[in-house]
């Protein structure tokens, strides 16, 4: 049982309740619960997320805007333990007294330290464990540490990074510096020209460089499936915002912006905790096909990630440029 079902499965009587799924997950059992609950607003940022959600014939929403208190509020944790510490401070913030927050996580992806951590929160826990997940919950009471949530929202929020001076937040990746494979992609970079595409931009680092160093290109699109990174990119880039497109798009599944110049890309190989090879895969095909016959793609990978076998299917050359530190950076033409 994984720990999504777990938290949804344990939840009993919502039919009188006020009920907020922080960082949500399409389940037959979310659909039970808002249908039974008086109310439900399930918040999603990860645009597959979102379309999960969607399909299952739900609603969401990328960021609550409402002063609503709630009832019960269900936490799925992100991978980031900086960003769930902000969404569980955010929660004992918006439940009513004698509220109720419940969370539920797998053992190897830091249960005991959320439940230690809402334990400092809200004064006192209840556990239990199941399937190598730990379900926990929270009673909002006068035990409640708001002092501790001030400081646990105050670090979640978007801020300035020092070592890359661009505005980031916790949960992106590679949030608090410059990834190393990114710069080593940046110092391969001719200097680009026309329309281009920054495919699984983030916050905008490729893109807020390519902006500043090569004034001829004339328009880039930005494609991330994590709205909050858009929001941070969308700020790092507001020098160049007539040039700038921002999509906030699957880029594995769903149509990309066309007719490219170029694309240069960083993929991600993970969904969720776990690796997912084919996840880069299905990005890099898409990436190539926004291509115009001729248009180049810069892609950085591991060294050790199969990609090339894709790029010779979808492209006339490919080339290595450079190993090193552990990556590669490929040069692909359409």
């Amino acid at each position: 049982m994984s720990a999504i079902e777990l938290l949804y499965r344990n939840i009993r009587d919502t039919s009188t309740k006020n009920v907020l799924v922080l960082n949500a997950q399409a389940h037959p059992l979310l659909n039970d619960i808002c249908k039974e609950a008086a109310s439900c607003l399930l918040q999603q940022s990860f645009k597959p997320s979102c379309n999960a959600l969607s399909s299952s014939g739900l609603r969401w929403v990328t960021t609550i805007s409402t002063d609503q208190h709630f009832d019960l509020i269900l936490i799925h944790p992100a991978k980031n333990r900086q960003q769930t510490l902000s969404w569980m401070a955010y929660a004992m913030q918006r439940l009513v007294d004698d509220g109720k927050i419940v969370m539920a996580c797998a053992n190897n992806h830091g249960a005991k330290g959320y439940e230690t951590a809402l334990k400092n929160l809200a004064g006192t826990t209840t556990s239990s464990s199941k399937s190598k997940c730990r379900i926990f919950s929270a009673i909002k009471s006068a035990a409640f540490s708001s002092e501790l949530a001030v400081q646990w929202l105050g670090n979640g929020k978007p801020q300035g990074v020092a070592s890359h001076g661009l505005i980031s937040r916790p949960g992106l990746f590679s949030w608090d510096r410059a990834d190393p494979g990114s710069q080593l992609l940046l110092s391969q970079l001719p200097e680009l020209s026309g329309s281009g595409m920054d495919l699984c931009s983030g916050y905008g680092l490729l893109s807020e460089r390519i902006l500043h160093s090569s004034e001829r290109v004339n328009a880039i699109h930005l494609v991330e499936a994590e709205q909050l990174a858009l929001d941070c990119a969308a700020e790092n880039c507001e020098a160049w915002s007539a040039k700038v497109s921002l999509h906030w798009l699957d880029a594995a599944a769903e149509p990309l912006p066309g007719n490219m110049d170029w694309v240069v890309c960083n993929p991600p190989f993970h969904t969720g905790q776990e690796r997912d090879i084919e996840l880069g895969r299905k990005i890099i095909i898409n990436g190539c096909r926004a291509l115009k016959p001729g248009g180049e793609i810069y892609l950085v990978a591991n060294r050790k990630l199969p990609y090339e076998s894709v790029l010779q299917s979808n492209l006339k050359k490919i080339q290595t440029l450079i190993e090193a530190e552990g990556f590669k950076i490929i040069r692909g033409v359409r």
